[in-house]
This record gives C-alpha cells, structure tokens and sequence, in this order.
C-alpha cells in the first residue's frame, strides 16, 4: 500500500478535481501519532469507529512518527493511518503541501491535532480548495498559545493568520477560556473528552482478590492514582499527603509509567523517610488499569496541568469519589464539590476529604452513583462522537441531535460585554417627579495588600472597628449605609460583633462574595479567580451558600442584599441569585472594563436600575457611575468607537482617559473630589436618573489599608468629602436618603402586576 486511496480502496484524487457525494471524509493531521500508548492517539482510535456510525468516513497523517520498515499506509483497528516521512522522505512543510496537493481531494475536513505548519500555508492552502479546517486544542496549543510561539515583531501577523483555521475544537472550560481572548466564540466548539461507560463486570470476589494482591484489606480504604511518574502528574505530592494521615488503613496505589526516572526516586526517599512502604504500591505501567479502578474506593489525582484529565473520565465511570487537586476551569466544571467528589488545595483539605470517605464508606458510594450520572450526560463517549460529527458536517447543534450535550454550561463574566441582555437584565427610567434617592453602599471586608493581590488576604478584620469608629458621619445626616459583608467579616466575633450593632441602628446588611475567602478555598489567588463569575458554577454556589449561612447566623435570618466581590458577575451568579432566594443585586459598575484582569465589561450598562428576569424578579441597583471629561457629552457615540476593532487597536479608550476626555467615574469618595462627585451627580440627574448609590469600602476608614487613605490626614479629607458630598444632596439637590429596601419597595410598586421585568 502506497497512498491513501490504496490504505481505504479508492483511488488518490488532488484537491483540485471534482469530487464523490458523501459520506462526509475527515482526514486528522498529528505531528506525533502513536496509538498504542500515546493519550490522543489512544482516545482518537476509540473515537473515530464511533464517529463513523454517523456517516463520518475517518483516517490519519502522521507529520513526523516513522513507522521503520512498515508501510507508508497501513490500517491499525480499522483506521487507515499514512505516515509522510515513509511517503515523501522527511517531515516539511513542502512535502505536506505536496501530500495534500496529491490526496488532499478525498477530504471534507482536514483536522489539525498538531500545529505542523509555522507558516499557515498549508492551512490556507486546504481552505482555498474548499476544505474545512479545524484545529484541536488539548492542552498547551490554544490559540493564544500558539501566538506566544512566535517572536513579538510577528505576532499580530500570526493573529491574522489564524484565520486560515476555520474552527476551534476546545475541550475543557480553561482552553475556551483561553481561546477567548483571540478567537470570537462563533469560531469555537467546546467538545469535551469522553470515555466507554460500561457497567463495572466484576464480582465482589474478583474485587477482594484484587484488593489483596495490592496488600489491602475489605476494610481499608484504598485512593487510586493513575498516570505517568512526572513532576506534572504531582505524584510526590499525594505521598507527602498521605504521610500526615496517621490511619494506617488508608493506602494509596499509583498506576503509570516512569516518565522521569529521577523523580521516581523522590518518591520512592519520600516513602521510605515517612514509612510508607506498606501503605504505598507503584505498580508501573499497566495495559489494562481497569481492574485497578475496580480494586478502589476513591480516585485521587494531583496534576498541576491537564488539557482535560481522561482519568476523571474512567473515575466517574467506574463510581469512584474524586479528591483532586485544583486545575483551573477543569475541575471546577467537572467535579461537583460536595457532590461528586471533593477539590482539594492543601494536604489538610485531601485528608479531611479522605476522612469523610473513611468514615461513611455510603457517603462516598452516592458519590460515586453521582458521578457517574455526571459522566453519562456529559462525557460517554457516544455522545461526543455525536458531537463531533455534528461539527464535520458543520451542523448547528452540538450534539446533532438537540439532546443538550453538554450541560455543562460554560459561561464567564466576559459574557456581559454584550450587555445587560446577557444576563437577563432589563434597566428602567424612573418617574422625573421622584426627587433625588441616595442609598450608601459599604463594602464591609477584610483588608488585605492592593497593589499586591488577594492572596495577601488572610482574614485580617481588625480595621472594621474604624467603621464603627467613623459613623457619625453618616449618623449626623440620618444616613443607614448597606453593609455587604464578607466571610472574615462575617464570622470573627470581633467585627460580627460591629456589625450586629450597626444593623440594630437600622443598617441594612448583605453578603459580598470574595471568593478567596469563602470556603472551600481551592482555587489560586489570582485576579482571574478573584471574580466568582469565573468559577464553575457549582464551586461559585457552594462559596456563595457557605457566606450566605454565615450572614444568616449572625443576623438572624436569611439577608436579601448581595454584591459580588470586584464586580465579579456572570450570568450563572444571576442564576444562584435567584436560586438563594436574594432580592437585590448591588454588584453593577457602569462604565467600566475589567476585562484585562478577567473580570467583566460594564461599558454597555448604565446607573439606572433594572430587573432581573425570572420566576423570583430581582432589583439591580448599580453603583452610581458615568463618564465624565470634557468629552462626556459625546460619551455614548466614543463609546461604540471605543469598542469597535479600529478602537480597540488604537487604545482609545485609554488615550481619551489620559487627555482627561473621557474616562468613568464612580460616584465615591474613594478617588473623587469633592466637586468630581458634584458633577457627576447633577450630570447623571440631568439625564433623567434618580437612584442614586454611594459606595466605599470599610479598610478605607482605617488609614493604610487602601490607595485612598494612606495616612490620617487623608482619612480626615475623605470624610470631609463624605460630609459635603451628604449636605449637597440633601440640601442642594432636595435629595432623600434611602436604603436598598426602601428602593424594593418603591421601585416595586411601579411593575405591572404579576410582570417579572418590568418596562422592558
């Protein structure tokens, strides 16, 4: 056999020529192709016969794998597989392009599992005849990436050229994070990994044996690690684990190859340092490590970088709890913590979830039958293959079949850039005969280091007794600021106690999701999981349930007031809002783009409340911002400019910011002066709004905690601010003061009855 026509039995054809009708032909292209224990060539083989029970005819290229004296197309389980070094000789991109040029006419879609062409012209070159060119990304190759390869002077070239690449295949929830930044979602297609489920064969006297060949007993509790001995699999870190779990009862079995002989030794020394010998077995590489997950009453995994982690996949499988360490937009999405399995961070976190195993052996079991569930809706195999043929004949659903594959909804807080519609958000003007409503909103929090990032937040509380201490400013205007707490501030008595009694003064108190310091901490601390909306929703709602809870104890009753920590919404945070039964929402911030540090885009909102839709309506009342600068008056039409390409190239928006144009503004006495917030004010009241929000944080009141007041004479400054800023409204403007209640109430009262958005 010497070509592909010959490997599949029909004749070579060029890309040129005319072409037969269907089925649908794929050709994938891997740089590397090694299907017998090389991950993607494994999973591909077991896919691709799925696949083609969907009229998808399937064969490979290999770029670069040399098959020795074998030939240049042969058929490994039925899948005809050319090798080009065996073809042309050598591994170019000229002998590629000659290749493609010969046979490349049998194909529909070529589908790229490696980047083997620098250049981009064979990629062109399969678009310009008419093909269709995807391009896989598992785990180190999404388009940003890809970008970084290449030296900074060609990059926005090489940007450019990505769009030879008709559609991106992603497959978990970080690699579309990622190719979000270069690649509109329109030109991407989340397909998530997948894996046979079948029903576990063996019996439970086949399990007891295979328990004591590892040396476990009926009644120990064995953890299954598979995956090769590398540093990245993180191996030595599950031992180290183990070893401050005293239960000698606990034992761990590692299944997978020595990648790396020398940090095979570091675990072995640790092993023997801590005792461990009999306690830990590596069993090496295993063909069939099937058994083993039959052998096991939990999966365990430590990997510091997955594209997707297929183990998960054979965990859920065989109903096995999972205690994984943290990978960012994997596990989060996968494993429901709680539910599912447990996510882990540190040693303390893994044997605490290793001791709720060992102590109810059915809390684990309904773990497992849960994860399977998972598994079966959004990972068996089938139904991936469903979706991948769906994507090669260029179908509009997913799945191909509307069954709603995944469910696993992937959604960030980049997703409000599209507006208020996208998160079900319906602004309204309020009557001009209402005179001026200002409600102050105080982020009532733990104070950490700015410049340096919430991992220096550890719960530090103390200068919540500025708050208490500073109040009389607002008592001397008859002011009941809204307290939005967060989970330090919640739950150490010295500011729970603050705050019980400034809610007996009247001070409304909600909760404000900082989710690096609600429980379960996980993730990292980095500004990208700072905004919850980025969080898998499951992971948000338990953070959110465990700070709800403990509002709820320290007040009483169950608080309505919500805000998310840095403005951190998506549209699943809605969702949960609703789901918690919260009445308001404070977490808007008009105008302004946190895009460059992951979190929302609110240049398309404005300060005008709003409902959310749904069975249980839910009042948006945004912080009070708007554009000011002497080009404010323009602020909508820069606004589009701003966003468009040709501005987004130029950096408009910073530019006009710089020139003092045009920049946002929040209605605060944090960054503005005096006559700042004056104008903004009477600017915004000009334009029709009524409802007004001052905001500021707690750490503030105590000087040296914030960038706004670093010494006491900046605290005496910002509260003089706070004074006039009162005095203004109530007696220039004839403004009334209010509270977030107050404005549920009044803005209620406008709905149409039995209406969930209001005036939309």
């Amino acid at each position: 056999m010497s070509g592909p026509g010959a490997a599949a039995g029909m004749p070579a054809e060029g890309i040129g020529e005319a072409r037969a009708a269907p089925p649908r032909r794929v050709l994938h292209v891997y740089r590397r192709f090694h299907p017998d224990y090389t991950g993607d060539g494994i999973y591909f083989t077991r896919l691709i016969p799925l696949i083609a029970r969907h009229g998808v005819e399937s064969e490979v290229l290999a770029f670069e794998t040399d098959p020795g004296e074998g030939p240049a197309s042969t058929i490994h389980k039925g899948i005809p597989v050319h090798y080009l070094s065996r073809t042309h000789g050598a591994a170019t991109r000229t002998n590629l392009m000659r290749w493609l040029i010969r046979h490349g006419r049998r194909y529909d879609v070529i589908h790229l599992h490696s980047h083997i062409d620098r250049t981009f012209l064979t990629y062109g070159l399969a678009r310009l005849f008419g093909r269709q060119v995807l391009f896989s990304c598992t785990l180190d190759d999404s388009p940003p990436q890809l970008i970084a390869q290449y030296r900074p002077r060609y990059r926005r070239l090489v940007r450019a050229l990505l769009a030879t690449i008709g559609r991106f295949v992603v497959i978990s929830p970080y690699l579309l994070r990622r190719a979000l930044e270069t690649v509109p979602p329109e030109r991407l297609r989340f397909i998530p990994q997948g894996g046979i489920l079948q029903d576990d064969p063996s019996s439970p006297e086949e399990r007891a044996r295979l328990r004591a060949r590892l040396g476990a007993g009926e009644d120990d509790l064995v953890l299954l690690n598979v995956g090769s001995i590398s540093r990245r699999k993180n191996v030595l870190w599950l031992v180290e684990a183990l070893a401050l779990i005293p239960d000698p009862g606990v034992r761990l079995v590692v299944v997978g190859p020595v990648l790396e002989a020398d940090y095979a030794a570091e675990i072995e020394a640790a092993i023997r340092r801590h005792g461990l010998a009999g306690r830990v077995v590596l069993t090496g590489f295993e063909e069939r490590p099937e058994p083993f997950y039959r052998a096991a009453d939990a999966f365990v995994f430590a990997s510091v970088s997955e594209g997707f982690g297929n183990v998960y996949v054979e965990a859920m499988a065989h109903r096995l709890p999972i205690i994984t360490r943290f990978l960012p937009g994997i596990t989060d999405f996968i494993v429901q913590h709680g539910t599912t399995g447990f996510l882990v961070d540190t040693p303390a976190q893994f044997g605490a979830a290793v001791g709720a195993l060992r102590a109810d052996p059915a809390f684990g079991a309904r773990m497992g039958a849960a994860g399977r569930r998972f598994a079966e809706r959004n990972l068996e195999l089938g139904r991936v293959a469903r979706a991948y043929a769906a994507l090669y004949r260029d179908a509009p659903d997913p799945a191909g079949e509307g069954d709603g594959f995944p469910d696993v909804r992937i959604r960030f807080t980049r997703d409000l850039a599209a507006g208020p519609a996208a998160i079900g958000l319906a602004e309204i003007d309020t009557p001009t005969d209402w005179p001026p409503l200002l409600q102050v909103v105080i982020d009532t929090e733990a104070a950490f280091e700015w410049d340096k990032g919430t991992y220096t937040d550890i719960g530090q509380v103390a200068p919540t007794r500025a708050l208490e201490a500073r109040f009389e400013v607002f008592r001397r205007h008859g002011v009941r600021p809204a307290l939005v707490v967060d989970y330090p501030v919640a739950t150490r008595e010295e500011s729970a106690g603050i705050i019980r009694r400034l809610a007996a003064e009247g001070c409304e108190v909600g909760v404000h999701l900082h989710p690096w310091s609600a429980p379960p901490v996980v993730e990292p601390k980095d500004d990208w999981h700072s905004f919850s909306g980025n969080l898998g929703p499951d992971l948000e709602r338990i953070k959110l349930a465990a700070l709800t809870e403990a509002v709820a104890r320290l007040l009483g009753r169950p608080p309505s007031l919500f805000k998310a920590g840095r403005y951190g919404l998506s549209p699943d945070t809605v969702a949960a809002l609703g789901a918690f039964g919260f009445a308001i929402d404070l977490s808007i911030c008009p105008g302004y783009d946190y895009t460059a540090m992951g979190g929302p885009d609110f240049s398309r909102f404005t300060a005008r409340p709003g409902w959310f839709g749904g069975s249980r309506p839910i009042l948006s009342l945004p912080t009070t911002a708007g554009h000011v600068g002497w080009l404010s008056g323009r602020a909508a039409t820069l606004g589009r400019l701003a966003r468009s390409a040709a501005g987004r190239a130029l950096r408009f928006e910073r530019l006009a910011a710089r020139a003092n144009a045009l920049y946002p503004l929040r209605l605060s006495p944090e960054g503005a002066t005096l006559a700042e917030m004056r104008d903004l004010t009477r600017r915004l009241l000009g334009r029709g709004l009524r409802v007004f929000t001052l905001t500021l944080h707690s750490p503030t009141l105590a000087p040296g905690n914030t960038p706004y007041t670093r010494t006491e004479a900046d605290l005496v400054a910002l509260l003089e601010r706070i004074d006039r800023y009162l005095a203004f409204f109530r007696d220039e403007l004839g403004g009334q003061f209010t509270t977030p209640s107050a404005l549920h109430a009044r803005l209620s009262a406008l709905r149409p009855p039995g209406s969930a958005r209001p005036d939309a």
